[in-house]
């Protein structure tokens, strides 16, 4: 008989849901909506049926009965409460918070080690950049050479820490002579991890533009905006611009030979007023 659906291979609980489904059905004929509420100690026989379709959400309560009805075990559990309020969840930080929870689980870390490494690397605002600052120069610094060339400075422990990560998901790596070299390869989650992950990221960057107005120069910066008035579906118009002129920033600095500085370039488009009905 083959094995049951692994709860820590999900990003969606209502996929996992259906799979669990499908699977008791087919390994036990007596299985039917009917037969897991009463097992569950659910009063409506199509209570399962109705969160699967997405009708109906999930609470403490309602959780822990699904966690009993499939015989779920206590990591199991835990991971598929953080699950399903990270799915449910409406503001980031919210989804931020069930993630982290989701990832501290054993059976999660066995699995996804190399997605938690990806989390783990747009934690930090300072990972891309040190990608970056490593194919300067000599190419051979140590730790606590970076931690000073970084803008705001970071600690040694932190660089040190930073390579490290950078290592583990092949993003840099050493050559022959010792010196530092950066893979072309790219970090890469699902989607929902992916949103969280960039969100995270985004918060950080836009702090740290807020901070560069106090700590540089109108000559070393540029921060500006526009302000406009525009149609709601001229927005995927502006949203094709802004996606071709980072296309040209990229192709310009793509075979840059004698780099010596890191920029962070960020656009940001977004609505100021709540949609008129």
């Amino acid at each position: 008989m083959e094995n049951s659906p692994l709860v820590y291979n999900y990003m969606e609980y209502r996929l996992f849901l259906q799979d669990m489904y499908d699977y008791q059905k087919k390994n036990q004929k007596k299985f039917s909506y009917r037969f897991f509420s009463a097992k569950a100690g659910f009063s409506s026989p199509n209570f399962l049926k109705l969160v699967i379709l997405g009708l109906r959400n999930l609470t403490n309560e309602s959780v822990a009965k699904i966690s009993k009805g499939f015989e779920l075990k206590k990591w199991e559990r835990e991971f598929f409460e953080s699950l399903v309020f990270m799915n449910q969840a409406k503001s980031h930080d919210e989804k931020n918070h069930y993630y982290l929870k989701m990832t501290e689980a054993k059976g999660y870390m066995k699995i996804h080690k190399l997605e938690k490494a990806s989390y783990d690397y747009f934690s930090q605002w300072y990972h891309p950049v040190i990608r970056e600052l490593i194919s300067f120069g000599s190419r051979k610094y140590a730790p606590d050479e970076i931690a000073v060339m970084v803008n705001p400075p970071i600690s040694p422990k932190q660089a040190k820490k930073s390579l490290k990560l950078l290592q583990e998901l092949n993003l840099i790596k050493k050559d022959g002579k010792g010196r530092w070299k950066k893979c072309d390869k790219v970090v890469s989650t699902g989607p929902e991890v992916k949103s969280i992950i960039l969100g995270n990221y985004h918060k950080e960057i836009i702090q740290l533009a807020s901070e560069a107005i106090d700590r540089f120069s109108s000559e070393d910066r540029d921060i500006s905006g526009l302000t406009l008035s525009v149609k709601r579906d001229a927005l995927p118009k502006i949203k094709e611009k802004i996606a071709r002129f980072r296309e040209e920033l990229l192709e310009l600095t793509y075979d840059e030979k004698d780099a010596n500085q890191v920029i962070q370039v960020s656009i940001q488009a977004f609505p100021l007023i709540k949609q008129p009905k």
